[in-house]
Formats: structure tokens, sequence, C-alpha cells
């Protein structure tokens, strides 16, 4: 397997996926880009934004390593023999059984869900990660939710990786079946190995126009905190990015959403998931104001990853 170098040493208050790779590709000229002027909002430092809770956080990515590792084959067929399964033919959801080292009843997704369809970069076909069944029905929520707002697809940067959180190294890459189990310390695991995490660039509407969470006209920084202070201080297409954001944890879609007021390494796309364990007990679109954020993309060799939660 191929393995990323990174030269880089950064200091990060979590960490999270940016797949730079895609980010770099030169975009389609017949995609439409929207092209509302916003005005970037007042900077303060304020508290942190609220955290819904329902009870102390359980298993995190710092837990022990996953179990044996899963057969090696891809039975690439329809399977609805567990319930999660059972719950995804009875949504109309199709999707193909698969194995992947650390996700729990893996399947790919080949067809939209719920009419959405979630995609790789600025694709026009399903994305090929692999993901938990569970994380498929949140994706299947999180469709609803981007329905109601006029979205029709998602342009991701990645969903599934086994690797240990933080930066990536000769040692840190995303592992297949056949690698040896990556040995992460107090690091902990990143939460993309579970297939229970997805990164969001791209958001498009029924007539193509696309929502780049990557141009500052559409998410306009704030170093208020995003879903109080930042959300009121927004304006036309960033307002509804924020509201996007915000409205994914407060209605308990995702555990954990991180956007472009996170950190430099989340400039470019959200990254949203439901934890290790699957069942979050917290929700919140997190806000930390990193003092040395960089205007310009992380570096395409550069990844990172949120974990921990």
């Amino acid at each position: 397997m191929r393995a990323l170098l990174l030269t880089l040493t950064v200091s990060l208050a979590a960490c999270g996926s940016s797949e730079g790779d895609i980010a770099a590709t030169p975009l389609p000229t017949e995609e439409q880009d929207a092209g509302a002027e916003i005005s970037p909002a007042d900077a303060a430092t304020p508290p942190e934004d609220v955290t819904l809770t329902d009870a102390p956080a359980d298993a995190t990515e710092n837990d022990a390593p996953a179990d044996t590792a899963p057969p090696k084959t891809d039975t690439a067929v329809v399977d609805a023999g567990s319930p999660c399964r059972s719950q995804l033919t009875a949504k109309g959801i199709s999707y193909k059984v698969t194995a992947a080292r650390g996700v729990v009843d893996a399947v790919n997704i080949t067809g939209p869900i719920n009419g959405v369809l979630f995609a790789s970069g600025t694709g026009t076909t399903p994305m090929g990660d692999p993901v938990a069944c569970e994380f498929a029905l949140t994706l299947s929520k999180f469709a609803d939710l981007l329905k109601s707002k006029g979205f029709v697809r998602v342009g991701t940067l990645g969903s599934y990786c086994y690797r240990c959180c933080c930066s990536w190294s000769t040692t840190n890459f995303c592992r297949g079946i056949d690698d040896p189990e990556p040995v992460c310390g107090s690091s902990g695991y990143s939460n993309h190995s579970w297939g229970r995490a997805v990164d969001v660039r791209y958001l498009y509407k029924a007539d193509g126009t696309r929502y780049d969470i990557n141009d500052a006209r559409h998410w306009v920084i704030s170093t208020l905190p995003t879903c109080t202070g930042g959300l009121a201080a927004q304006t036309g297409i960033s307002k509804e990015l924020y509201t996007l954001a915000c409205d994914a944890t407060s209605t308990k879609v995702f555990g954990i959403a991180l956007t472009p007021n996170y950190n430099s390494a989340h400039r470019n796309h959200f990254h949203m998931d439901i934890g290790r364990s699957g069942t979050p007990t917290s929700w919140s679109t997190k806000w930390t104001w990193d003092p040395g954020f960089r205007t310009d993309d992380p570096p395409a060799d550069y990844k990172d990853d949120h974990c921990g939660e």
C-alpha cells in the first residue's frame, strides 16, 4: 500500500480528515458554483458552543484496537441478513454487503439515499467507501435533512480510513486487511476507522448549483461560536451552510460536526461522525478558533482526523 509522507509539524486542538488530493482536482467547467458575495463576520472571543448531552460519553477511539480483521473477500451481494440491513431494504436503500477492517456490518451504498446521492468529490456516482450499516442509516437521516434544505447531491472527501488518529506518516496510513495492526498508543484510532464518519465538501441543489465549503464566499470564517454568534452573523449561502452544520447535530443526526471554524485542517470540509460506538451520548458542532489559521488549503499530502469522541 502506498503511504503518504508528511513533513509538516502541526499543533491542533483535535484531529479531522482532510482529503487534499480530491480538493486539488480541477473542477468540471460545466458545474455551476453559487456566487453570492458574503461579508466576513466580526471577530470575538466568546465561550464555546453549547453541547447537547444525554449522558456521560462512553466508548471513544482511545479504546482498545478493533477486533480481529474481517474476511478478505467482498461478498458483493445484497443480503438483508442483519436487522440493520433489513432496515436499509425496507427504506429502499440499495447496497451490497462487503468487508472492511474495523467496520461492523459493512456495506457499500450503490444508489441514492432517500433521493440524495453521496458521491466522491465532484463525481456523479455513489462513493465507493465501505460504511457501517448503522452509519448508512445515519446518512438516511442526513439525506432527509438535506432534502428539506433543497440539496440533492453531496460531494464527499472520503468516509472510511482505518488508521491511527492525527497526522499521516510512513507508518500511519489507511490500512488494508493484509496490513499489520497500527500501534496507536494514546493517540487512539481515527473515527473514520469504523466506517462511521464522512467528510463533506460540496452540496448541490436540484438545478445543479454547487455550494463549496472551501469557497470563502460560501463559508465565511467566524471567530464567534459557530451555532450562536457565528450563525447570527451570516447571510446568504454562508447562513445556509452554517444552519445545515448546526442542524446536523441539534437534530441528533451526527454526534460531532467540525467545520472550517474549527481549525485549518477543516477549511475545505465538514467532518461529521457518530463516534466509535455508533451511539453518541452528546451532540455538538464544535467550535475552537485556531490562532494559526491559514487561509490557504492544507498541502495535498497533509491529512489528519477527528478522534476521541
